[in-house]
């Protein structure tokens, strides 16, 4: 069970339901979850560490900024992080791997104009979880994770009249990159592919903010 509150709070910090700056109310949290208090404690405690929520003595947890220049940072370690990941899954990847990503291709082209952001972060989540699964090294991922939940909620704050399609576009070109590159076992091309994702990326903030 503590797996699956981890697993809803920081969902809900990295998809906007809980806002900046708001409280999270532990009791009320634990009633409607029907858990105690205590793996909310451990959870909110991992979730700083992680650098989504700010615990103050004798007022509680409260969600962090996503503040610009820690995920300019965050995606400066991304490139190098993230093309090694993407390295390591090519030479790995099986055909199941680039079956399951073009399955969350197809939905992703899906999404261009009819879906939401939080549409795009599942999708997110789905073709990571593949990078995961090929790579085989938990350490990689786990890192990358972090630096990618620390800059994903900045994506929240872009209106998605504004933002939404051309994000869904970059990252099924990624995606797709990434397909190709799988089909040859091309490591080279795989991390130029994520590297190039977090180069728009980081490109599209700077016009942004």
């Amino acid at each position: 069970m503590a797996k699956e509150v981890y697993a809803i709070i920081k969902d809900r910090i990295l998809s906007g339901d809980y806002n900046t700056g708001e409280f999270i109310n532990e009791q009320a949290l634990a009633e409607e979850l029907k858990v105690s208090r205590t793996p909310i404690r451990e959870t909110l405690a991992r979730l700083e560490w992680e650098k989504l929520v700010t615990i103050i003595p004798r007022a509680g947890a409260m969600v962090a900024p996503a503040e610009l220049n820690a995920v300019k940072e965050a995606y400066q370690v991304r490139f190098v992080l993230e093309g090694e990941l993407g390295r390591r899954a090519a030479l790995r990847a099986t055909n199941g791997h680039i079956e399951a990503l073009e399955a969350i291709k197809r939905k992703c082209e899906g999404f261009v104009d009819t879906g939401t952001q939080d549409d795009l972060n599942a999708i997110s989540r789905e073709y990571r979880t593949v990078l995961d699964s090929a790579a085989s090294n938990k350490t990689l991922f786990e890192l990358s994770e972090l630096l990618y939940n620390v800059s994903v909620r900045v994506w929240q704050s872009i209106p998605e009249k504004d933002a939404h399609a051309e994000l869904a576009t970059a990252l099924i070109t990624e995606i797709d990159a990434i397909i190709e590159a799988f089909k040859i076992k091309d490591g080279d091309a795989a991390q130029k592919a994520m590297q190039d994702a977090i180069r728009y990326y980081t490109e599209k903030l700077k016009k942004l903010f």
